[in-house]
């Protein structure tokens, strides 16, 4: 009967082994498509990288000079803040030094006016300025003295000047002229002008003596003279 009939299925090795060549074959082209996608896929991101960082170091190039332009400013800025402050120091110094000059010119033009055109002033010798400064070792003094003549400027005044130096010396009070201050060519003083002349010397005082005022006269010599005058001037400080 039929129903009672077995099949028998006889296996190829030739259709074995064809299946098996197909699946290696359809394998090794799984793994080709694969390998030439991670192939392709790594090639675009090399491509995509090397791209980002060619902008990348294109952007560091751009920061370096950046900032290398403003280190420059900064130098600039700097050099041209110390030429504004050495600058704005001469200026300083400029005009503290016209500010003297000026003064010194006020001064002078002062003491010219007083002799060209006085005010006030008696007429003959005057003592215009008398004044004393340290000079450049212990007990030396720089002296400057200044005459004038007003009001008779028609003939010369002429005669001798007197400087005494009073103080105190071992205790006493005692008055050393000019001979025993100064040297033997500057010993002796003498005057003759018309308008105003000027002297300076030095004085150099004993060691163990303290002084105390300066007392200036003036010694008129020859007829018509104007009188002779005599002025103190304390000893500065």
């Amino acid at each position: 009967m039929e129903s009672g009939q077995r099949k028998i299925l006889v296996y190829s090795p030739r259709m074995l082994w064809l299946a098996l060549g197909v699946l290696v074959l359809l394998a090794l082209l799984g793994a080709s498509v694969a390998f030439n996608f991670g192939k392709q896929f790594a090639g675009d991101e090399l491509v995509r990288l090397t791209s980002q960082r060619n902008q990348l170091d294109e952007q560091v190039r751009d920061l370096e000079q950046h900032n290398r332009e403003l280190r420059e400013r900064v130098a600039v800025l700097d050099k041209s803040s110390e030429i504004d402050r050495l600058a704005s120091l001469e200026v300083r110094d400029s005009y503290a030094d016209l500010q003297n000059e000026l003064f010194e010119l006020r001064k002078e033009l002062k003491f010219y006016r007083g002799i060209v055109s006085p005010s006030g002033a008696n007429s003959g010798l005057h003592i215009q300025r008398f004044e004393l400064a340290p000079g450049s070792e212990a007990g030396h003094f720089d002296y400057s003295l200044t005459l004038t003549q007003v009001k008779r400027n028609d003939r010369y005044a002429q005669g001798a000047i007197s400087i005494d130096v009073e103080g105190l010396q071992d205790e006493k009070l005692v008055k050393l002229p000019i001979s025993a201050l100064v040297t033997k060519d500057a010993a002796t003083l003498k005057y003759k002008f018309r308008y105003f002349q000027h002297f300076s010397g030095e004085l150099v005082l004993p060691v163990d003596f303290e002084p105390q005022r300066v007392i200036v006269r003036l010694v008129p010599r020859g007829k018509g003279q104007p009188a002779g005058i005599e002025t103190t001037v304390d000893w500065p400080a």
